[in-house]
This record gives C-alpha cells, structure tokens and sequence, in this order.
C-alpha cells in the first residue's frame, strides 16, 4: 500500500502550495491560510515514503503555536467568529500524530494500538474530519443550488464590532470583505476573473477543506 501513500503525500503537498498561494493573494485570514499550508506540508511529511526533512520539534513548535493562536482566539472572539475552534482541532490532531510516532504512526507502524485511550482518540479525530468534510460537501451542494454560500468558515467581518472588541489579537488576521467569500470574488468594487478568482474562491477553499479533511480522516484510521 505504500503508493497510496505516495498519493496522499502528493496530494496533502499540493494542498499546501494552493494555500500558500491563497495566503500570498488574500489580503486577510492568512493566519488561517498559514494553518492550512502547514497542515498541508506536515501531512505529506508524514505520508512520504521518503521520510520527513523537517525535525519533529518544528513541527511540534508550529502546531503547537498554532493551536495555541486560535485557542485564544476562540476565547476573546467566540468560536463561530471564525470556526476557532476547527483550527485549535486540527492543531491537536497533528500533534497527537507527532507525539504518537509521525509517519510510523500513520503507516501503522507506530505499536500505539493497544495502549488506553489512544485508539479512541484517534478513531474520535477521524469522526470529526469525516463529519467535517461532509459538512463542506453539503455547502458545496447547498451553494450549486443557489440556496447559501459554500464557505466552510464564517466570514470573519460579518461582526465588526466584535472584531474590534478583539483588539490586536484579531489585527491583521481579519477575514477577507464578504465578496471575496463568494463565488465571484471582488477586489477593490472590481470583479476578478480567470484563475486568480477561482483561485481566491469560497469554492476553492471549500474544496480543499474537504480534501485536507479525508486525509486527515484517512491518517487519523492509519494509526488504528
């Protein structure tokens, strides 16, 4: 099975280029953006057959960073401002990989199996991913239909007097103006076309939600 492996690491890789190149066109949410890119560069370490370059502490030092960032996040913001609560998730998660073997765990390999509660951890994460994944599958569905916006996340703007309550914490972390969620990005009252708005779209970013999610989901069941 180890070309399934190769599959997802490529997949979880590519992933991570899209929100890195998300990060550098968006002029807002690029914490979340970085999150993402992270978790997409870190996932496709832990598939690779090849091994991971990266030294397990930066990875631990990132993800815990950023688990912590949303955590506070969540509590000055509240959780539905911006779906804190899914990124503090899904730092847990990959550090709950780390800490439990990296890509031994994950090809499993890790020899956690049969130790108390870490099956059912692993086995709870991996619900989670999958329900969040057909979550964003029904908004996809949802928005093709004309019936709401496909964003998985949202928008962190719809409350501005909450996100100035926010202070510094939420500075430069603010989410991208309502139109640049919807389908038909908008810069500057000017419509954006070609793959650059595809790129920035709500689709887009739904669309990679729900394939980080099955990779999780899938990663998550590898360590069972």
């Amino acid at each position: 099975m180890e070309w399934v492996h190769v599959l997802l690491a490529v997949g979880c890789l590519g992933l991570g280029v899209l929100h890195l190149a998300r990060l550098w066109l968006m002029r807002g949410d690029r914490v979340g953006e970085a999150s993402h890119a992270a978790m997409g560069f870190g996932m496709a370490a832990m598939y690779s057959p090849l091994g991971d370059p990266v030294p397990d502490a930066v990875w631990l030092v990132v993800f815990a960073a950023t688990g912590l960032w949303f955590a506070a996040l969540a509590v000055r913001a509240g959780i539905g401002t911006r779906d804190a609560g899914y990124h503090v998730v899904c730092a847990a998660a990959m550090l709950f990989m780390l800490t439990m073997g990296g890509h031994d765990a994950v090809g499993g390999h890790g020899g956690h199996g049969g130790i108390g509660l870490l099956p059912v951890a692993a086995l709870a994460l991996a619900g989670f991913f999958a329900w969040h994944a057909l979550r964003c599958g029904d908004r996809l569905l949802a928005a093709a239909r004309g019936d709401a916006d496909c964003a998985c996340e949202p928008a962190p703007d719809a409350d501005r007097g909450l996100a100035a309550r926010t202070g510094a914490l939420l500075r430069g972390t603010a989410g991208p103006p309502a139109a640049t969620r919807a389908l038909d990005p908008v810069v500057a009252g000017a419509p954006v076309s070609g793959g650059m708005a595809r790129l920035r779209s709500a689709r887009t970013a739904t669309g990679a939600h729900i394939a980080m999610a099955g990779a999780m989901t899938v990663m998550c069941l590898g360590m069972l």
